[in-house]
């Protein structure tokens, strides 16, 4: 439950906005890319000087004493500036060693990540997983003293400047079933590991890691072993409704930014805005954008309450009624700007580029429409 109150979370947007309106321009988001492949870190410091890497962490941890909904003005800020930094990916890994039950290692490394000392990342998807947080394809074999893992995992963001991982592996148990699911913590430089990175379509880095007869101790074992699939579905959970927020601000940047575009463009003399038939589809627009916005805070305000269940079913349904919206709104912005939308000078088409991104991570909107379904008649 969240300590937060009010005047602090009021401070905590204020900080965001004005670290996006005066230290996070378009330019430097594109230098930043350039020269240091998204993760600047003096930014980084920053993050961790205003108190924005601490915010889902209990007190006696470090932390500020909130909970995952209080993230959503950080994340909102992020999309409307385009923040390439990994908060999302760092802040969803390091939940899963705040709420872990053993690891010896991970108090440790949790108290370098809310400092910004360290950073740690979580390797969920594999290459055959559509989105399903319980399709585990690395193997956890036991060998008396631990694991061995063995398989791969895909799209594993900004491992280039992570220390550590957080590896989901199954070592019993169905493809999908909750049950034999387990995880562990190990630096990147584990014997056997093996790192392809690659930059994505959205200019943030992912990677490949392959996992090659990996050795894990059970003290890297950060649950009771078989036990790890419920932490591994709530930090599904949460990591959609950090998305989803980011997702809000870049979609309600880019109706802001359409509208004013079409207000001073001008066709056979008359601004664009001033066509009825675009009106429409701007009109469209917001109401896709603030669709998903209304949502998120309703979301966000049942989330406290809720048990584990009902926020899996609250962030499927989420993810489920985003993917549409981002991609007409980011499909909408582009063409309503014309062929300079696309152009990599201007900032339109990074923002669809990165809700295009955004509607495939944590499954898409067709995979969460059939899970919710299987829900509701199982």
């Amino acid at each position: 439950m969240s300590t937060l109150n009010r005047e602090t979370r009021a401070m905590l947007t204020d900080s965001v906005e004005r670290f996006i309106r005066t230290e996070y321009s378009f330019e430097d988001r594109r230098h930043n890319l350039k020269q240091n492949q998204g993760q600047s870190p003096d930014h980084w410091r920053t993050f961790a000087d205003m108190g924005w890497l601490g915010i889902p962490f209990a007190e006696d941890q470090g932390g500020l004493g909130g909970d995952i909904p209080d993230t959503i003005s950080v994340m909102k800020g992020f999309g409307q500036g385009l923040v390439t930094e990994p908060y999302l990916g760092v802040v969803n890994a390091a939940r899963i060693l705040a709420l872990a039950e053993q690891g010896d290692d991970r108090q440790q490394l949790l108290a370098g990540v809310i400092a910004g000392d360290s950073q740690v990342i979580f390797a969920s998807e594999g290459a055959q997983g559509r989105g399903n947080p319980l399709a585990v394809a690395v193997v956890a074999e036991p060998d008396g003293t631990g694991y061995r893992l063995s398989g791969e995992k895909v799209a594993v963001p900004y491992s280039r400047s992570a220390s550590h991982v957080v590896v989901s592996a199954r070592s019993n148990g169905g493809d999908t079933e909750e049950t034999g699911v387990e995880l562990f913590l190990m630096p990147q430089d584990t014997p056997g590991l093996e790192i392809t990175d690659y930059p994505m379509m959205d200019g943030h880095q992912g990677a490949n890691l392959a996992f090659n007869g990996v050795t894990v101790s059970h003290a890297q074992q950060l649950t009771v072993p078989g036990t790890a699939g419920s932490l591994v579905r709530q930090a599904h959970a949460e990591g959609i409704l950090m998305l989803a927020a980011e997702a809000v601000g870049i979609m309600e940047t880019l109706v802001r930014k359409t509208v004013a575009y079409t207000q001073t463009r001008k066709q056979f003399g008359v601004a664009l805005a001033e066509f009825q038939v675009l009106q429409h589809r701007m009109a469209d627009m917001y109401i896709e954008a603030t669709s998903v916005a209304n949502l998120l805070t309703q979301t966000a305000t049942r989330w406290p309450s809720a048990d584990p269940g009902q926020r899996l079913v609250m962030a499927s349904k989420l993810k489920a009624r985003l993917g549409p919206a981002a991609r007409y709104v980011g499909q909408q912005a582009v063409q309503l700007h014309g062929g300079i939308g696309m152009t990599d000078e201007l900032d339109i088409g990074h923002y669809f580029k990165r809700l295009s991104s955004i509607e495939l991570q944590f499954g898409n909107a067709e995979w969460h429409r059939k899970w919710l379904w299987r829900e509701a008649v199982a």
